[in-house]
This record gives structure tokens, sequence and C-alpha cells, in this order.
């Protein structure tokens, strides 16, 4: 057995600690002396499970990335079904203008080209243009195919191979789009259909795909912007597969013979077979790169015909993932609903406050310490439905309703008592809070009671001063952020709506965010205005849904909470955050934790078998 000095070049490394782990030290081997292992670190390659497509078939094309992509048009039946990826969840979008099944797709999900394609009778050489929202027709293929392959963008396409009308059913034709009109270009060297395509429209590789004979299903083309080239064979013969990448790092899983579920990988100069999905399938859509992808919907054999609607996604990565979780907490002391709380506190240092019952509020406050809360001293003014900002030891309480009417009272807590402040300019109740105790935000809210409001108001540690107004009149929205760059998101405007908006605050003005996935009002929010964390609410019905913003969508999280609730609070990150109170159905005393999703480059530890 060969040693791993003559291997590497080099002896095995005697160290105290780990090195820094980065790509440089990807393949790297170690001994490490203080835990007595010998350790590397190795790329991990795995497929996992997504979110199941909202409409089953085979033969669908897609476009875009793998945390936002798109798929459209499949059988049976024919159908211009469109959907796009977040990540973890799909969400039905316009069908495309023909319905059709094998068609090539390019481009991302908001630029997306449809091209080609059959319908139950005859093969089309339409083309379709996605903005984000809806289907455009464009100019025709030059040949009219289904069971081509694409690469490219929408203003720089390419489409070959593929399945024409007889006696020559298998095309080595290839055409170029320029985002109007399609040209002819040199052909593959082997006509094909079925085949896998990757890269872009002067850099794109084909492979794989039935031919006029077997050996179609293993070869390998390249792409240079004006000729086609033979390279090595593909290690596992395949046609009607998902394809991704680029022309030198490519990804090609599933398809036939027998609904594989095998995988392979492109280097730029051969093929490696990499883990297998989990469900065996052909004739998928493949979206993404060759480190992040995705397959969904396919095909089994069976009669009735089989649908397929699971997604499978693929990464390989130095990172191990950690997925999200909502975990156990402590139980407040007093079950109560609509608690106000200091909003960027941190989940082992919580202060919540107010809340309901008593009829018209009471002024119970809490502290948590990461694992218990612990009754402090009370509020001066009891109240429910008020909002917070800051944190354990320096909080801001303010608004609510007192005694049947609502409040301006404001609030501040040093961490062992509450002193009175100078009042909100509008008294209100069910509003949404953000920032810290010298630099708070109010907005929104119920004054009075149906009414509704979109003033803002701002704290600099005195008084409350008037901000720039939400652009719709809403209450029972939450918050999350700072003063300078907050976030409201949900709510009603009280025509019994349930709203999905957000809405960014720059210190002066708000503008519309990214709408949530799942309309709610009565939720709870928190972290900041480019990563926020929603959970819980009235969807209609009690929910635990969670979503994550990133600074312009959201995207939700498989994970929600244990007990679903609406007037519900929190407070914490976007990675670790507290969510505590709630009605659902009765008054809860439930704590949950929030851990979110992290990834981190981790070295193996090398063992003997």
């Amino acid at each position: 057995m060969a040693e791993y000095e003559s291997i590497h070049g080099t002896k095995v490394k005697y160290v105290s600690s780990d090195p820094t782990l980065n790509s440089s030290t990807e393949g790297q081997v170690w001994y490490n002396s203080t835990s007595g292992a010998n350790k590397a670190l190795v790329q991990i390659k795995a497929w996992s499970s997504g979110g199941n497509a909202n409409t089953g078939g085979y033969g669908a094309a897609g476009a875009g990335t793998q945390t936002a992509g798109l798929i459209f048009g499949r059988t049976a039946p024919v159908t211009g079904a469109t959907e796009e990826y977040n990540g973890n969840s799909w969400t039905e979008q316009n069908d495309l203008n023909t319905a059709r099944r094998y068609t090539a797709g390019f481009g991302t999900q908001t630029a997306a080209v449809a091209v080609g394609g059959g319908s139950s009778t005859a093969k089309v050489g339409d083309s379709e243009e996605y903005n984000g929202s809806s289907w455009t027709e464009g100019n025709n293929l030059n040949t009219a195919r289904q069971g081509a392959a694409a690469a490219g963008i929408l203003t720089a396409g390419l489409v070959f191979g593929g399945n024409v009308n007889p006696p020559t059913p298998n095309s080595a034709l290839a055409e170029t789009y320029d985002g109007t009109s399609y040209s002819e270009v040199n052909d593959l060297n082997t006509a094909r259909r079925f085949l896998g395509g990757a890269g872009t429209q002067t850099a794109a590789l084909a492979f794989g795909g039935f031919g006029v004979s077997d050996p179609a299903k293993i070869q390998t083309e390249s792409w240079d912007g004006s000729s086609w080239t033979t390279l090595a064979n593909i290690n596992i013969s395949k046609a009607a597969g998902g394809g991704t990448g680029t022309q030198t790092h490519a990804l090609f899983f599933a398809g036939n013979p027998g609904n594989t579920t095998t995988s392979t990988e492109w280097d730029g100069s051969s093929w490696t077979s990499t883990p297998s999905l989990s469900t065996g399938r052909g004739y998928l859509a493949g979206v993404g790169t060759a480190s992040a992808a995705f397959g969904a919907t396919g095909y089994i054999s069976g009669t009735p015909t089989p649908q397929r609607t699971q997604t499978e996604e693929y990464n390989s990565t130095l990172q191990a993932g950690t997925r999200a979780v909502w975990a156990s907490g402590g139980n407040l002391n007093t079950a109560r609903r609509a608690i106000g709380s200091a909003i960027n506190a941190t989940q082992t240092a919580g202060l919540a406050f107010g809340g309901t019952p008593p009829p018209n509020g009471n002024d119970v406050s809490e502290e948590y310490n990461g694992s218990s809360w612990s009754e402090g001293n009370n509020l001066n003014t009891a109240r429910t439905g008020g909002a917070g900002a800051g944190t354990q030891t320096s909080g801001l309480g303010f608004g609510g309703e007192s005694s049947g009417s609502n409040t301006a009272d404001t609030e501040e807590y040093n961490g062992t008592s509450w002193s009175e402040q100078n009042n909100l300019s509008t008294a209100r109740a069910a509003l949404g809070g953000a920032g810290t105790q010298t630099a708070g935000l109010a907005f929104g809210g119920v004054n009075p009671s149906p009414a509704r409001t979109n003033i803002t108001e701002e704290y600099g540690g005195t008084s409350w001063t008037s901000g720039g107004n939400l652009p719709t009149v809403k209450s029972n929205q939450a918050g999350a952020g700072q003063q300078g760059s907050a976030l409201s998101f949900g709510g009603t405007t009280g025509s019994s709506d349930y709203l999905a908006t957000t809405e960014e605050y720059d210190g002066s003005s708000w503008t519309s965010g990214g709408n949530m996935n799942t309309a709610r009002l009565n939720l709870a929010g928190c972290g900041s205005q480019i990563a926020g964390l929603a959970f819980g609410g009235f969807a209609p019905g009690n929910t635990g849904a969670t979503e994550l913003y990133d600074g312009s969508s959201w995207t939700t999280s498989p994970i929600s909470l244990a007990t679903a609730r609406r007037q519900i609070s929190g407070l914490g990150t976007q990675t670790s955050a507290l969510a505590f109170g709630g009605y659902g159905p009765v008054d809860s005393s439930s704590t949950e934790e929030w851990t979110g999703p992290s990834l981190a480059v981790t070295a193996s530890t090398l063992t003997t078998s």
C-alpha cells in the first residue's frame, strides 16, 4: 500500500490543534495530538429532501438557482403549469401561454425562457419569456422540437439537440437566442434527444441523451461559441436526466434507463460518480449549479402513470449544515397573550411585560435567563397589546390598551424597575415597535378601536417626535430592527384581511419590501432589516409558520413553532430568538427557543474499517 508521503509529497503533519479550515486546507491530512486522531478536510456531497411541487408530472423544464428556481410545463396531462421555488417551498405562478411537455429552459427565476416542447399531438417551436410573474410570446425556434437541452440567459441563450418530426427524430441542430430571435449555428457532432445541458451561450456542455445507438448516452461535447468538440465519455450511461452547472463543472442526475437514482459530476475533463438521489425517476427538471442544485417532478413506470412531485436538493460543500429548530424553553410564570417585549434583547436575557388577562391588561414583568422566567418589578401602568424595544437591562415599553382605553404611556426599564417617561403623541394599541431605549420606533396600531393608524413616532431617550407615516393604515403587525433601519410586516387594515406586506424604514420614510409567504396578523418578529424573523400569528387559524427575511424576500422555514398561536410575542435575532405567550386555543405560558440554520467548516476524523 502506498504511503501518504509518496502520494501527497509531504508527511502527515503532527499538530496540537486543527489548522484553519478553508478551501486551501481541503484534501490535507493531519494528526491532532490533543484529540489523538488523524483528521482531514473533505468535501461533503449529499442529496436531501426539499418541498414537494404543487403539480406533479414529468417533462418539465427549469431555470434559476437552488434557492430561486423555476419549473414550467409537464405532463400528464399536458400543462403549462409554472412554479417558483425559494429553497424550501413551491408557489404557483401564471401558466405558459402554450401548454407543453419536454420543453427546454434557460435563464433565471425572474428572466427565463421556455422554448420548444410538445403538445399531446405535435412538437412546437414556441418560445416564451418569463418576467417573474407572467409569460409573453416571442419569436419561435427555426426548427420545432422537444427534448432539447439549453444553456445561457434570457438575452444570450443556446438550444441544442432534441426530437424533431420524422423521418429524422434525433436532431443535432443548435440555435442561439439574442433575446429577440433564434439563429442557426453549427450542429452537435452526435444527434440526440433528452440530453443534458449546462453553461452559457459561448461556453456550453452537452451530455448523454437518446441517439441512434446507446453510445449517445455516454457522450460529452463542449461548445466554444462556434463549434462542438467531443470530450471524455460519461461514466454512467443515461438520458432524460437533470443537468446543471457550467462547461467546466456540471452535474447529471437521475434519468433513464430504469428511472435511476445515480448522479455524476464533470470536473472539466472527466466524470465521477457522486451520491445518489433517494427517488429514482426520469424526465425531471434540473436547476442550479454543480455545487447547489435541485431536481423536481419526474416520471416512474407504472399503470396509471405515477406523477412525481418530489424535490431533492444537491449540495457539495466544505461546510456542514445545522438545521433550524424550535426547542422548548421554560414557561412564563403568568400565561397571557399580547405581551410587550424588549424586541432587541437576547435569547438568554429576555424581557416580557404586560399582556392579557386580566380583562384590561396586567402589569406583570418577567426576565428570561436562557432556561427560566423570573418575576421582576411590575410596570407602573398595566396594559395589553403594547410594543417594546431595547434589551433586558435597558428596555422600553409603550402604547397598548389599559383599563379599556388606548394608552400613550411610555416606560423605561433599567434591569430592576420601570420609570414613567413622556407619552407617545398618539395613544394606540396593537402597534409595532423596534429600536433601543434611547432610539425607539412606534408605528401603526389601533386608535381607537376599530380605527387603524399609519402614524410613526421616534423616541430619542426623553420624548417622541413624528416620523414618516406607513404607506398602509394597519395594526396587529410585527416589527424588527432599529430606529433607522426597521421592518414592519403582516397585520391587518381592519377589513377582515390578512396582510403579507413588508415595509422598510430608513429613518425618515417607509418603502415596500418583499411579501411574506404566509399572510397573517397577530404575529411576532425580531432580528434586523436585512436578517428578520417572523413566526406565529393568525392566517386565518392559528399558525406556527416561520419565515426568514434577507433584506429583499422571505423564505419559509421547514421548521414551524411546536405550538401554533396568535397574539404571540418574541425577541432576539434571526439566528437566536425567543417566542413566548400567545393564544391557541387558550392563553399560553409556553416558551420556544429558535436556533437558525447555520453552516460551519468542520474536519472529519479518519477511522479504519
